[in-house]
């Protein structure tokens, strides 16, 4: 059978060749290397071939559908991508960015691949174990929380301190940013971060870059993102009436030596009420949670609620919507991006919802050859309401430990709250008490940049 070949030349994303790469035909099992300025030659019996491609640090090329005709040469030229996080992957280091073969530093760094398409309310949680030695510290799990950031923990008993964190090179909150806004989110771990920042990186720095206008062609995008989320750990408690009365009463005699009168002062118990209150539960029939006396009006209760049920809903849902739209031109280049997000809250009454808006405008203009004008401007605004439970103090949590007895339905039969939830749930199915957190930041920064003698001499200003 007459034979072809196949020849061409294999280099990196910069037009560089790329010596000892792997040129492999599956078909007949061949394997030959690029030589030292990139190029190659294999020889086939004519045929359609698959050519996959390798070498180290960067990203296998597959080619498929590869014709080689008898007595005649197939061209077939291969630039190689460089994988994130291997020593062709570009770093972004304090002032300047350099190729991780060549940091000396203890840098780390992930991109923007490792966090699209998740439907996190902030950038922080989507940081959550991906960064080797960052700490996050959630004061709790708010969605307007911006945690701790902390870098290879604390360096002495009661000492450490938070990282300085920056976004496009100067300070600000990373839960007002778009995550899909990001581009890189590098870590500075060692010493050598006080060298260029000073005190303030004494603990270790964060840098945040954003994604800026790529030339060419115009390009829209637009994500959609719908998801369900539901507590993974809740408490266990006891929410069966007699059970907890009978639970109660055991742990008050043992502790004080003597039946309790009361529950927590809101409702009368006595060994007649849990005799009673076992009777009805052994019967087997429907009973009467709620018992009112004639003569005093008082009630009794022989309820079964579970008071942490009647707080929190089973699941919640969040939508988020993300529209980028960019492109330029050798001289001039924008991108725009949008994004909406809304996340119900957790919380059955008064619940705490939160909505987030982004828009983010940015562009570069080539005005002279030695001189270039960058704009880059975000607009953020935060909603987010917080209910408050007044009850004893101590938040709601506090007071469902405290007076939420399962006994105690939620209402009485006029209607009223009875003590217990009013002490604790009722504050939030009424819904009068809570606080409504707006935020707006925005934040331009105008960059210059001009070279002078051949690149050799050059200024940059940054105005924010």
């Amino acid at each position: 059978q007459s034979s072809g070949t196949i020849s061409g030349k294999i280099v990196d994303e910069k037009g560089e060749a790329l010596p000892g790469a792997s040129i492999f035909i599956k078909e007949i099992n061949k394997v030959v290397q690029s030589s030292p300025d990139g190029t190659f030659s294999v020889t086939a019996p004519a045929g359609t071939y698959n050519v996959t491609v390798t070498f180290i640090s960067y990203t296998t090329a597959v080619l498929s559908k590869i014709v080689v005709k008898a007595n005649e040469n197939t061209p077939l030229n291969v630039t190689m991508k460089g994988e994130t996080g291997t020593l062709n992957e570009v770093l972004v280091v304090g002032y300047g960015t350099q190729k991780r073969e060549n940091a000396t530093g203890a840098v780390d760094q992930i991109t923007s691949k490792n966090i699209e398409n998740r439907p996190i309310t902030n950038l922080t949680q989507g940081l959550q174990g991906l960064l080797p030695n960052l700490n996050l510290k959630m004061m709790d799990g708010k969605p307007t929380q911006s945690p701790t950031y902390n870098i290879r923990g604390a360096t002495s008993i009661g000492q450490g301190g938070s990282a300085l964190i920056l976004i496009d090179g100067f300070e600000g909150d990373p839960s007002l940013l778009n995550p899909n806004d990001v581009e890189t989110v590098s870590i500075l771990k060692d010493a050598a971060s006080a060298a260029i920042y000073g005190a303030r990186g004494a603990f270790g720095v964060i840098l945040i870059t954003t994604k800026k206008a790529e030339k060419g062609r115009t390009n829209v995008a637009f994500s959609t993102n719908y998801s369900i989320k539901n507590p993974l750990q809740v408490p266990d408690f006891v929410t069966d009436g007699y059970t907890w009365a009978k639970m109660f009463a055991e742990a008050f005699v043992n502790g004080d030596g003597a039946f309790p009168q009361n529950a927590n002062k809101t409702q009368k118990f006595s060994q007649a009420y849990l005799d009673e209150f076992k009777r009805r539960v052994e019967s087997g029939q429907p009973y009467n949670q709620i018992e009112v006396n004639p003569t005093t009006g008082e009630y009794t209760y022989y309820g079964s609620t579970d008071y942490y049920a009647e707080l929190y809903k089973k699941n919640t849902s969040a939508t988020e919507n993300n529209l980028s739209v960019s492109g330029g031109s050798d001289k001039a280049s924008y991108l725009v991006s949008g994004r909406f997000l809304n996340q119900d809250g957790l919380f059955k009454y008064n619940s705490d919802d939160y909505d987030m808006k982004n828009i983010r405008a940015r562009g570069s203009v080539q005005v002279f050859p030695w001189l270039s004008i960058e704009n880059n401007a975000d607009y953020s605004i935060m909603n987010y309401h917080n209910p408050i439970n007044v009850g004893e103090g101590g938040g709601i949590w506090r007071n469902i430990a405290d007076e939420g007895k399962p006994t105690m339905p939620i209402f009485n039969p006029d209607g009223s709250l009875t003590f217990a939830a009013a002490y604790t749930v009722g504050d939030f199915i009424y819904g009068k008490n809570g606080i409504d957190t707006r935020r707006q930041v925005f934040r331009n920064i105008t960059g210059l940049r001009s070279n002078f003698f051949n690149n050799k001499f050059r200024v940059n200003a940054d105005f924010t």
